[in-house]
């Protein structure tokens, strides 16, 4: 990873895709905690191939698209280590089969996108809360309890930096609209 200055020889990033409980009816039977049940599967998972230690399952860009083992890798920033793997395999099909077409799309608009030199490394599964508090869509506001306004990253509505910001200038901008005004009884 790049130091603060951005200057090293490192640089990384993340590749989210959307999943959509749609996507593993197998986990159906947890119900709201499936996500929180799909995570621990896949992270469990993950640590297995590495045979239980830090050191971490990895696989060039190129060969996670075309669906093969790397044969070598690429130097890494990360200090516990990594060693080949077939990601594709260990990401359920419509995780990889998602990241496939979306590292096509980059490459597309991005001609060297894909490359060899690209080592994905895995695996970071935590970019938003798992689970979501619910809300009310018109007035932001949790479906039971008024007054409180589940907002940002832990309650399940963003997944970084920036759009919990705009998720929570929308909860603010709904409690200012609230303020002031008498509740309905259905609010109380």
């Amino acid at each position: 990873m790049s130091a603060s200055a951005r200057a090293g020889q490192w640089a990384n990033s993340g590749m989210v895709v959307e999943v959509r409980p749609g996507d593993f009816p197998e986990y159906a039977h947890h119900g709201s905690l499936q996500l929180m049940a799909l995570q621990e599967e896949l992270e469990r998972s993950f640590c297995r191939q590495s045979g239980m230690t830090l050191n971490a399952p990895a696989q060039r860009m190129t060969d996670f698209v075309r669906g093969r083992l790397s044969e070598s890798l690429p130097r890494s920033s990360y200090a516990p280590g990594i060693h080949a793997a077939r990601l594709d395999e260990l990401l359920p099909p419509f995780i990889a089969d998602r990241l496939k077409e979306g590292f096509r799309v980059f490459d597309r608009q991005r001609r060297g996108f894909l490359s060899p030199e690209a080592a994905l490394v895995g695996l970071e599964s935590r970019t938003s809360s798992p689970v979501r508090i619910p809300r009310r869509a018109e007035d932001m506001q949790h479906v039971e309890i008024r007054g409180l306004y589940p907002a940002g990253e832990g309650a399940g509505y963003a997944g970084g930096i920036v759009s919990a910001a705009i998720d929570g200038i929308r909860c603010v901008e709904a409690f200012a609209a609230c303020a002031g005004q008498p509740q309905s009884s259905s609010n109380q």
